[in-house]
């Protein structure tokens, strides 16, 4: 069963493989939990689809995904299956969420998925928390999902550090094809950052996007951060930190577009207030790290001098 860039395969009433590929050039690997599957008897089960999930029932076992959702993550891909005469929700792929960046945004390199490395903080000039350091194994990798407003040529912005004499190659590819590889020239230091741009061609649609050192590349560099962006954009500022439970002056968050630090009335607090929202792509925006997962509220405080709904 193929839906959009997601294949199900049926292996019995309780087992379902899943499969994505975002060429829609699926694979038929080695399934870690059925051995021999091509002498399985072909199970009965039904397809529909139903507000926008795709709904797979094999009469012990029902499996949801979300159409044209990207990437399989704990929230578009949910399995229910019969034990007796209880009904146990799963979500097989919670755990292996790919990070979002979301498009237009900077996202910090620490905060993205990163595979067979981690962070630090030993060297001077990056922003946010941290950067992602090394990329000096084999494998190691780091990933983000990214969905742009349409199909398009688009730009991947990369803030790194090369210390070394010599440029250092990573393999960027999308969605695991069309992969290049690109080469990362020396910055001066390790605590000198530089921002290097990537031609990226994207369909509509959420993408999956990796950067990887692999047996071809040399790796052996820091990644502060990185953004996807129209082609001639500049580079977005660091998204600001609002602590939770705490004011935060909105002048002092990131404003994008025409929003900008104003002072020309009374009564705001702080060194003046973020003024705009005067068209499409103003906004703020900010990050934070809530105590756990769960429901919250953001209360706004704010000023409208027209009477007509805004």
């Amino acid at each position: 069963m193929v839906s959009g860039s997601a294949r199900f395969e049926v292996l019995s009433p309780t087992l379902v493989r899943t499969e994505y590929a975002g060429d829609a050039k699926f694979v038929d690997a080695a399934t870690f939990n059925a051995i021999g599957r091509d002498t399985f008897r072909s199970p009965a089960f039904t397809t529909t689809t139903q507000d926008g999930w795709l709904v797979l029932d094999t009469g012990a076992l029902t499996l949801r995904y979300k159409v044209d959702s990207g990437a399989f993550t704990d929230q578009n891909l949910v399995v229910r299956l019969k034990a007796g005469p209880q009904q146990v929700e799963g979500h097989p792929w919670s755990g292996h969420t790919t990070a979002v960046c979301g498009f237009g945004v900077l996202c910090e390199g620490e905060d993205l998925t990163l595979q067979g490395f981690g962070t630090a903080t030993d060297h001077t000039g990056f922003t946010g928390t941290g950067f992602a350091a090394g990329f000096e194994g084999q494998g190691n990798s780091l990933s983000f999902q990214v969905t742009p407003p349409a199909a398009g040529n688009y730009v991947l912005d990369l803030r790194y550090a090369n210390g070394l004499s010599t440029a250092r190659t990573l393999t960027l590819s999308v969605d695991g094809s069309s992969a290049r590889q690109v080469p990362l020239p020396p910055t001066g230091g390790w605590d000198s950052w530089s921002v290097l741009p990537f031609d990226l061609q994207l369909a509509a649609g959420p993408h999956t996007v990796t950067l990887a050192h692999t047996a071809a590349d040399t790796g052996q560099l820091n990644v502060d951060s990185l953004a996807v962006l129209p082609t001639g954009a500049s580079y977005p500022e660091p998204v600001s930190l609002c602590t939770f439970g705490a004011l935060c002056e909105a002048e002092s968050l990131g404003l994008h577009g025409r929003m900008h630090l104003a002072t020309d009335h009374a009564g705001y607090t702080g060194k003046g207030f973020a003024a705009g929202f005067e068209g499409v792509g103003d906004d703020i925006t900010f990050s934070v790290d809530a105590a756990a997962a769960g429901d919250y509220q953001l209360t706004a405080r704010y000023a409208r001098g027209f009477s007509g709904r805004r």
